[in-house]
């Protein structure tokens, strides 16, 4: 069959658009798996950092309260007076400053503690 035989049915140009169509659908599918692999990689890093942002804001707060414990017995070595203690060093911590004792409460990881001379 030539193309010009009056027999043939099909002629290039119309070989040529399906093939065309069929490429066309064969990207959009793999424009569609990729777009879904990127989502999920983005969300898994998205969960990844929101879990790292929340485990170091435990260490940090676990890493203030022993601090202030260690502070805390310096100073009962030393025979100073609680009210030395700069809530502001304990950033995480929620203190409350009493003379002769601290309260020591905490949001982030549910602690409540007192620290008394």
């Amino acid at each position: 069959m030539s193309r010009g035989d009056p027999d043939c049915k099909y002629t290039w140009g119309t070989e040529a658009r399906k093939i065309l169509r069929r490429r066309d659908g064969f990207i959009l599918v793999e424009l569609l798996v990729a777009l879904t692999i990127s989502a999920i990689a983005f969300s898994l890093f998205w969960q990844a950092s929101k879990n790292r942002m929340q485990m170091l804001t435990r260490l940090e707060g676990n890493y203030a309260l022993s601090r202030l414990t260690a502070d805390v017995a310096i100073l009962r070595a030393a025979n100073r007076s609680l009210d030395d203690v700069d809530p502001s060093h304990y950033t995480p911590l929620d203190l409350n400053i009493r003379p002769g004792q601290i309260k020591v409460t905490s949001k982030t990881f549910k602690t409540e503690k007192v620290l008394k001379k």
